[in-house]
């Protein structure tokens, strides 16, 4: 493979951790794939392909400027190497097609929906600007849509001088501020006009400027930079959402914070208010749920050709400092009860949690997380052994849950929509990657788990069993003791309080368990009828070794 110039990586190589999938997409600078890491973690991974040094100055900003966000809409930063061969990083994936495929398939969007739309895309730039950020090239094809709301991608990497590409300049320029096609310092405000040239395009269904389709690179930036706007056709019920956003002074322009306040005002507290797409036309609600189940099927296609191929060649550096990330799953509610009568093996006595929803494959669809092939040796065993989780596994007592993704702290969030779900305090809400359950902690200790003595993936066959594929955790003496005591703790409790969260990192929710007895041991079955996937991919989530 040729390093530096445009030959692809090849399904089934890597790069740094990340096994390849397939190719998403590609342009001049770089590619996009699809990846997973050994954990089974779906990503989006992006290479540098070019060798100049300014590109790679370019990237690694990039890189660093994706490191410092953190917020509901935007796409997070797994890992990432700015410094290796071939410059990478992989972000969370959103199965989703851009406000710009939804506009071209499906027509403009009505008042309510884009005032929904906008509200995500606002807190998406207060959390840019939060972190000190700009995101600099805000348009339609930069943010996603999932029907739990927008996500903006590709934040701090464009600068003014790239508004002069005349392969980019179409579809950057025509969101560009009037500051920034100058070529003057661009702010959070150039940021917001940004966001109002495409809140028009949704609502119109071209940028703000006439004969778009016609006039040059070199015309359309010269209109641009003069402000010289055409924002006929928008209707009057957007006139005050959109209107000042286009201001050609960047002082009078509302701030993000504003323009959620606005949208909510405007959506109060009826059913269109609600964070789950309801609001959508239904054509975009069919395009969006049609993408995701086609972008679903196209990853088990490509996960079943590399599990049958096995990871090839490395792909890039990789060495032992890079840094390791969680790796999450897909959240549910787990009841655990008490042994059965035969549940006792030659391995001593085990507790069964029967699963009702930690990786049901109903709620894998469309879901962020996508299980990895089996990586065994093909005969059936047990995969397993000691290790250590990506990071450590902490057992939290369960204060309260809600659907959908965890806002932020206070009621900041939970306003943005209109919505009456209450706000989370600070470190103590956790979402499940599919973004469907938010979890909401005590202030109790509970209890983290650093390493667990073994973990294994295993099919029980045995009498009496529940049979499929389960997922068995020994922990150390000391964590046995704290587990017992734990599950002693919250048994008996009204529902949800008698369960515990099962959390990895700032916000990440493995699962949510309903526990309805006090558990003794230190081997403790933590899974069952799993599929085969399923269960390798808690384990590896747990800290099994290949």
């Amino acid at each position: 493979m040729r390093w530096g110039g445009a030959e692809a990586v090849r399904p089934g190589q890597r790069v740094g951790r990340f096994t390849v999938l397939a190719e998403l997409a590609s342009g001049g600078m770089g590619r996009v794939y699809l990846a997973r890491s050994p954990a089974g973690r779906t990503v989006a991974l992006k290479t540098l392909i070019t060798n100049n040094a300014d590109d790679r100055r370019r990237f690694a900003r990039e890189v660093a400027c994706a490191q410092r966000v953190h917020g509901i809409y935007t796409a997070s930063v797994v890992d990432a190497n700015p410094t290796a061969e071939v410059p990478w990083m992989a972000q969370e994936y959103v199965p989703a097609p851009s406000l710009k495929e939804l506009v071209e398939d499906c027509g403009t969007l009505g008042a309510d929906a884009l005032h929904w739309v906008a509200a995500g895309m606002a807190e998406a730039l207060a959390s840019l600007h939060s972190a000190g950020l700009v995101h600099r090239d805000i348009k339609p094809s930069n943010v996603l849509l999932p029907v739990e709301g927008p996500r903006v991608i590709d934040f701090g990497i464009s600068q003014a001088h790239d508004l002069t590409r005349t392969q980019s300049a179409l579809g950057t320029v025509a969101y560009a501020s009037p500051e920034q096609a100058r070529g003057e310092p661009t702010t959070e405000a150039s940021d917001v006009f940004s966001l109002g040239a495409t809140l028009y395009y949704l609502a119109v269904g071209r940028p703000p400027y006439r004969d778009i389709e016609e006039i040059s690179a070199l015309e359309l930036l010269m209109r641009a930079a003069t402000g010289d706007t055409d924002v006929s056709g928008l209707p009057s019920a957007l006139d005050a959402l959109v209107l000042p956003c286009l201001d050609l002074d960047p002082r009078a322009r509302p701030t993000p914070a504003e323009l959620v306040a606005h949208c909510a005002g405007h959506l109060g507290e009826g059913p269109s208010a609600r964070g789950d797409g309801g609001v959508l036309d239904a054509r975009w609600t069919a395009a969006i749920e049609r993408h995701r189940a086609e972008r679903t099927d196209a990853l088990r296609a490509a996960l079943r050709h590399v599990g049958a191929t096995g990871p090839s060649s490395r792909s890039g550096r990789s060495g032992p400092d890079e840094p390791t990330q969680a790796v999450a799953g897909a959240a549910g509610t787990v009841r655990l009860p008490g042994p059965p009568p035969t549940a006792a093996s030659g391995r001593g006595r085990r507790v069964w949690w029967a699963v009702g929803g930690l990786v049901a494959a109903g709620a894998l669809a469309g879901t962020l997380l996508v299980l990895s092939p089996w990586d065994g040796s093909g005969d059936g065993g047990a995969k397993g052994g000691a290790g250590a989780p990506d990071q450590p596994v902490r057992f939290l007592e369960v204060e309260r849950e809600q659907p959908g993704a965890c806002p932020g702290s206070g009621t900041s969030e939970a306003t943005a929509f209109g919505t009456s779900q209450p706000g989370v305090p600070s470190g103590r809400g956790f979402t499940s990657d599919d973004r469907q359950q938010c979890v909401v902690v005590s202030t109790a200790p509970g209890m983290t788990v650093n390493r667990f003595r073994e973990v294994s993936a295993f099919e029980d066959t045995e009498e009496g069993a529940p049979g499929g594929w389960s997922v068995r955790v020994t922990f150390q003496d000391k964590d046995a003791k704290a587990f017992t005591a734990l599950t002693g703790k919250v048994t008996g409790r009204t529902e949800p309080t008698n369960s515990l969260a099962i959390v990895q990192g700032e916000g990440r929710l493995l699962a949510r368990v309903a526990v309805i007895g006090r558990i003794t041991g230190s081997e403790v079955v933590i899974a069952t009828r799993l599929g085969r996937n399923e269960a390798q991919f808690l384990a590896d989530v747990l800290g099994a070794r290949s």
